[in-house]
């Protein structure tokens, strides 16, 4: 304790780090939804649903209404996205989608949504596809 007394602008710095740490800006985070919780979110007709994939991964189909953007482009193309809407991202298996969704948090989107599985978990599970 006499340090702290005796070093009082390292016990302020000290604090106010703690401070920052404890009370600062959280980053904001995706919540990540199997393909029952990605049925669920489409009841809402304020979803975005985001297909990253590449064109020639799409030839295998994609989920009906999915706004395509393949992953390269879309930090070029957030202005082209609704903040204010629900936002689910997909890929192939939900890797790349996750890194996307990761971007869109990092860009003031404040609600977005990964499918885990991607695209290959919505066909496992015989869900509808458009070809």
């Amino acid at each position: 304790m006499d340090f702290l007394l005796e070093q009082w602008i390292f016990s302020g710095t000290l604090a106010a780090l703690v401070a920052l740490l404890i009370y600062g800006e959280r980053p904001k985070k995706y919540q990540i939804v199997d393909t029952n919780g990605a049925v669920t979110l489409m009841d809402d007709d304020d979803l975005i649903i985001l297909d990253i994939r590449e064109e020639k991964e799409r030839g295998a189909g994609f989920i009906d209404s999915a706004t395509h953007i393949p992953m390269a482009q879309v930090k070029d193309k957030l202005d082209s996205l609704d903040k204010n809407k629900k936002i689910l991202t997909y890929c192939k298996s939900g890797m790349r989608s996750k890194t996307t969704a990761e971007l869109l948090c990092k860009n003031n989107f404040d609600h977005v949504y990964n499918l885990k599985g991607g695209f290959d978990a919505w066909q496992a599970a015989g869900l509808p596809i458009i070809k």
